[in-house]
């Protein structure tokens, strides 16, 4: 009899080990998803925030949000090329990290060209656009738009 209770002395110690360390664990992720929330939420508001529009059917609008990451991410529409009664989009960017809180860019690699946006806010409500394709035939097309901010 006391042989039965020794073995099962140690059997009842490993599976409290085992249980303190699932709780652990647990615990461990609970805090870690929180803080990751509570980080994303404490990003601070950037001033390019939000939809920027122009009359230019080269570049009608630019959506500019601030991803969990706190990075700045764009995407940039114009005048559908089959449907000019549309807009579409060239699809979502990161944009770049400028260290000049007036000044932002995001660039997009087609087929047959790079393209780079940069982005100045001339004031909280436009701001200026200078967009610059290379196409691979050596050839280069450089716009300028100033855009203001909807809704």
């Amino acid at each position: 009899m006391s042989y039965a209770s020794s073995v099962g002395r140690p059997l009842r110690q490993i599976m409290a080990l085992l249980v303190t360390a699932a709780l652990t664990l647990s615990l461990s992720a609970v805090i870690t998803v929180t803080s990751a929330k509570e980080a994303a939420a404490s990003c601070s508001a950037d001033r390019f925030n939000g939809k920027w529009r122009s009359s230019d059917s080269r570049l009608k609008r630019i959506d500019i949000w601030q991803g969990e990451d706190c990075h700045l991410y764009a995407k940039a529409w114009s005048v559908c090329k089959h449907d000019k009664s549309r807009i579409c989009s060239w699809g979502a960017r990161r944009m770049g990290d400028s260290p000049d809180r007036n000044f932002q860019f995001f660039y997009y690699n087609w087929s047959n060209a790079n393209e780079v946006l940069h982005l100045r806010m001339l004031d909280s409500s436009h701001i200026s656009v200078w967009d610059r394709t290379d196409f691979n035939d050596g050839t280069k097309q450089t716009i300028s738009v100033t855009m203001y901010k909807s809704g």
